[in-house]
């Protein structure tokens, strides 16, 4: 009878699950999150009814318990809470907060069926039917640019090189006449790799920037971002070779603003 019981909340409540998980919006997320944390309160109050067996008598409140926690962890909405923006200070993309927030529940459910089995132990099951299988991480999670792609260019082109050496993590070499925001070439250089920048018109200043989780759509890091200025202007006319380490290398280089 018992684990009749359990069977059955664990029917109910797939398919709230599923919803949540299935949310393509904030707003669907929302919705189907406040559906789930009432299903779980309605399902919740049926097992106050039940009769435990005499092995589960001490485990019953505890279950209870177990549900009680699950209604918290689901009960928040997304649109007031978690972080919006990245550690680099940039709105973070729908399919990133979705993910975030759609892990959350599924950890919470997932806690949820292991808090319910061990107080039960071994001769009743629960969560087999219902706990949500692990999501897919959006595409910028671990993403990295093609090492030695110039993803960004502007103007003409000149007769310059520059030849980088990255003995660092993953690096950003842009190359402008003043100003970072206003690059003439961008460049993307892997961690322990190498790429030349050709085609370099006139004398320039070289910035550059690492981070993780690269946005290939928009051709930025999203989280973990250092901004850093070569401290020497750079003779156009001549081929340079620097070696780069987030500020270290065979640079004088210095801490910028984000560009």
């Amino acid at each position: 009878m018992y684990q009749r019981a359990l069977t059955n909340v664990e029917k109910v409540l797939k398919p709230y699950v599923a919803r949540v998980m299935n949310a393509q919006t904030v707003a669907a997320f929302d919705a189907s999150r406040a559906q789930l944390a009432g299903a779980v309160v309605l399902e919740r109050r049926e097992l106050v009814k039940i009769t435990p067996p005499r092995g589960l008598v001490s485990a019953h409140p505890q279950v209870l318990d177990a549900f009680d926690a699950y209604a918290g962890n689901v009960a928040t909405e997304l649109t007031k809470a978690g972080e919006t923006k990245t550690s680099c200070g940039l709105p973070k993309a729908l399919d990133v907060r979705l993910y975030e927030a759609k892990s959350g529940v599924r950890l919470a459910y997932a806690q949820l069926a292991q808090g319910v089995q061990t107080s039960i132990g071994k001769g009743v099951k629960f969560g087999g039917l219902s706990v949500p299988a692990k999501l897919a991480q959006p595409a910028v999670f671990g993403g990295r640019g093609e090492n030695g792609d110039v993803f960004q260019r502007s103007g003409s082109r000149g007769s310059g090189s520059l030849r980088i050496i990255n003995a660092g993590s993953d690096i950003v070499v842009v190359v402008t006449a003043s100003n970072p925001r206003k690059p003439q070439a961008s460049i993307y250089v892997r961690a322990n790799k190498s790429a030349t920048l050709n085609g370099i018109r006139g004398d320039y200043w070289v910035y550059y920037k690492t981070g993780t989780n690269w946005d290939a759509r928009n051709n930025r890091f999203t989280e973990n971002c250092s901004y850093s200025k070569l401290e020497r202007f750079l003779d156009g006319s001549f081929s340079w070779t620097l070696t780069l380490k987030s500020i270290a290398g065979n640079t004088q280089a210095s801490e910028t603003e984000a560009f």
